[in-house]
């Protein structure tokens, strides 16, 4: 059946609706049942509404309950960072207490190599007056940083630093290295909140950060990068690196090169 003729067949039962209906009680029962099927009544819209309103109160409630165990678990939470707010003071006070202890045995191994170095010149010097000129320039330098280093390993390694400290003094033409320490919360260089302590100067209003070492590699050298990343984050500008080392291997050489970092070894130093 086409549209037009559909069309037509509603409006000739609206034509006749009001007719039937003040005419045929029977036809207004049948119609007014079709009616109740299709449409919902004002009893059914109020019942639909009082279960959504039930339905509402219920949700609130559950809410309610899950922001009370919210607001309970944040207390929890909150006894928790004060309970790790007083180890992590606990465990800055032990580490204090050990950097003055490391302080005073590095003041100590100063004494004793000084006094061992004494020693020592005086054995070269019997030994052959023909080097005499040439061990008094190598023991102004730190004589021993290649060959009596070699013997007592990790107990030259703060005398080799103080050595190239002063050397390097002279060569940047400043009086004074202060020692800048910066904390690594998130461990991005080694243990998480521990103390980073590192060399530097101010040099044309620009700060310059100094790591030494007696003998590094790459793995030294990367490290140091990333304490001058930690110290660009902290203070706002990024620093100038350098790195002065007696013996600096191959690839550290190139690792250098590679981040941009300047590097002096021992013979480049002036005496």
């Amino acid at each position: 059946m086409s549209t037009v003729l559909m069309k037509e067949e509603e409006k000739h039962i609206l034509r006749i609706l009001p007719f039937l209906l003040k005419k045929d009680n029977q036809f207004r029962i049948e119609l007014y049942s079709v009616l109740m099927e299709t449409f919902a009544t004002k009893e059914d819209l109020a019942r639909i509404l009082e279960e959504i309103r039930i339905s509402r109160e219920e949700t609130n409630k559950r809410f309610e309950a899950m922001d009370k165990r919210f607001e309970a678990m944040d207390k929890r939470f909150e006894a928790m960072d004060k309970r790790f707010e007083a180890i992590q003071e606990q465990m800055d006070k032990r580490f204090d207490a050990m950097d003055k202890r490391f302080e005073a045995m590095q003041e100590q191994m100063d004494k004793r190599f000084e006094a061992m170095q004494e020693q020592m010149d005086k054995r070269f010097e019997a030994v052959d007056r023909r080097f005499e000129e040439q061990t008094k320039a190598l023991n102004r330098l730190g004589m021993s940083i290649r060959t009596i280093g070699s013997r007592w390993g990790i107990e030259t390694e703060v005398t080799i630093r103080n050595t190239l400290r002063e050397l390097l003094l002279k060569n940047l033409k400043v009086a004074k290295i202060d020692e800048y320490k910066i904390k690594d919360k998130e461990g991005r260089i080694g243990a998480p909140n521990a103390n980073i302590q590192i060399d530097c100067v101010i040099r044309n209003g620009k700060p310059l950060l100094i790591e030494i070492k007696s003998s590094a590699d790459e793995a030294h050298v990367d490290r140091f990068y990333k304490i001058g990343e930690l110290y660009a984050e902290k203070e706002g500008i990024t620093p100038e690196l350098l790195f002065v080392a007696v013996i600096m291997k191959e690839k550290g050489e190139i690792r250098c090169k590679q981040l941009g970092i300047q590097l002096i070894t021992y013979d480049e130093l002036e005496v």
